[in-house]
């Protein structure tokens, strides 16, 4: 069977873990790449899912890809890779335990990053006594609260007796013929490289799914942003030689003159550098996740995803008043902000996808630790100008002096006090009129006379200061 024919479609696997994603995979899939289920060393030796694994199925016209990545809360990062290059998630909740911390992180990921459809699956119904019909309600209920809505496709499965599979793939199949799938064959060669390893006496081996283009034999493709090229000698689709690649094809690809030892996941192959961006200072604005609790306060650090490549960065929100950009700190009630993000190291951006992940992975795995996502405005080569406000306290002195109301505390000497005079005061006071005397002390007016004010009140003199922030 030629493979290469097929509707290429791309299923991401999440879920908290022990849930049994990569059990579900095992069953689903007739095909198994190389980095294919478990495949990393540490996984076996640790039991659990460390890496993005791929294997692969067959439902009528479609060839289906499932990337299988980590549940473990300290590899969310490594999950989040992998919904670049995603159709539609598959959620598995253990149906014994429900809903846990790193279902919630997963669900917000994917529908942060715009993934629109999802299958949720309630493994292992062998070992459960109670309602199943009452847990596929309850988990109604939890999808809700999100954006995908109660009325999401959920089928009980067991993984270990192979059971209810043939009415998930028969969901797998409605959902995916339900899918708009916009494959880009005629553009720039883009594949994001998960995987790259060396083969005696073939050289470089480079895995990935092409995003967009249609690839070619003895093509030279540049490996971004290492500034490495290479002829491509041969393509695999699973394991079948094929004469080329359209986009939506997950492919291995063996290039020659190329450097494994310089390559890693966030690199790309592409016929055309001048579709990306190579940056590291970027003005975004964030949609934040209203379930993620803590304040993000200016200089805050986050946990970058972009493409497939995750890195430490820090954000600074702002608003904007007369084109200046004013620090503010955000709270989660905040409906998107402005901010400017500066990461610890440059990083490749794809023009025509201009979306992040913005994670807190230094909080605990019991809390939700996806702040959001974020849309690039636009790339600085340097940190622009940025303007907070520097709060003075005064105290009125005598409110009933014969020249104006008398204010100690915004000045400490008289030329001190000629330079605030005209500065706008927070109500109920209106400016600084005049100094008074030679110790800094001024005059203030008032927003009306029928304002009472008396000895003892404070004055606040609100001035906007100009700063640079400092290049990390």
């Amino acid at each position: 069977m030629d493979i290469s024919k097929k509707i290429p479609v791309h299923i991401g696997l999440f879920g908290h873990i022990d849930s049994g994603k990569t059990a579900i995979a095992k069953v689903l899939s007739e095909i198994i790449s190389t980095a294919g289920i478990d495949a990393h060393p540490q996984s076996k030796e640790r039991g659990i899912t460390i890496d993005i694994g791929f294997t692969s199925f067959i439902l009528e016209d479609y060839l289906i890809t499932l990337v299988d990545g980590p549940g473990h809360a300290d590899l969310i990062k490594i999950s989040a890779s992998s919904v670049e290059i995603i159709d539609c998630a598959v959620i598995v909740i253990d149906i014994n335990k429900g809903p846990q911390v790193q279902t919630g992180e997963h669900i917000i990921m994917v529908e942060s990053l715009g993934i629109n459809k999802i299958i949720v699956i309630l493994n292992k119904i062998d070992l459960f006594s109670r309602d199943i019909n009452n847990e596929i309600e309850k988990t109604r209920n939890f999808f809700k609260t999100t954006s995908y809505g109660p009325d999401v496709p959920i089928y009980p499965v067991s993984a270990k007796n192979n059971t209810g599979f043939t009415q998930l793939k028969k969901g797998i199949l409605s959902i995916i013929k339900s899918i708009e799938l916009k494959r880009d064959i005629g553009g720039d060669i883009i594949i994001p490289i998960d995987h790259h390893f060396p083969i005696k006496g073939m050289g470089a081996v480079l895995t990935g799914t092409l995003l967009s283009g249609n690839l070619k034999l003895n093509q030279n493709l540049d490996i971004l942003p290492i500034k490495s090229s290479g002829r491509v000698k041969s393509i695999q689709i699973f394991h079948q030689p094929v004469d080329s690649a359209k986009a939506g094809d997950r492919i291995g690809i063996n290039v020659k003159g190329v450097d494994v030892n310089k390559i890693y996941r966030g690199c790309y192959a592409t016929n055309n550098p001048d579709v990306f961006n190579y940056c590291k200072i970027m003005e975004i604005l964030v949609n934040n996740n209203k379930l993620f609790k803590p304040k993000t306060h200016f200089g805050t650090q986050v946990h970058v995803t972009i493409g497939m490549f995750t890195t430490v960065g820090m954000i600074y929100p702002f608003y904007e008043k007369d084109l200046k950009k004013i620090q503010i700190n955000v709270s989660n009630k905040e409906n998107g902000f402005k901010a400017l993000i500066m990461l610890k190291e440059k990083v490749l951006v794809r023009k025509e996808r201009t979306i992040m992940l913005l994670s807190r992975l230094d909080l605990p795995p019991t809390t939700l630790r996806i702040l959001g996502s974020a849309r690039i405005l636009r790339i600085h080569k340097e940190p622009p100008l940025f303007y907070k406000y520097k709060v003075k306290k005064g105290t009125i002195k005598n409110p009933d002096h014969s020249q104006g109301i008398i204010c100690t505390g915004l000045a400490q000497s008289v030329i001190g006090a000629k330079k605030i005079i005209g500065k706008k005061l927070e109500p109920p006071f209106e400016r600084v009129l005049n100094t008074f005397g030679t110790k800094g002390n001024v005059i203030v007016g008032k927003e009306s006379n029928e304002i009472a004010v008396k000895r003892g009140d404070p004055v606040y003199l609100k001035e906007l200061r100009s700063f640079h922030l400092k290049n990390i």
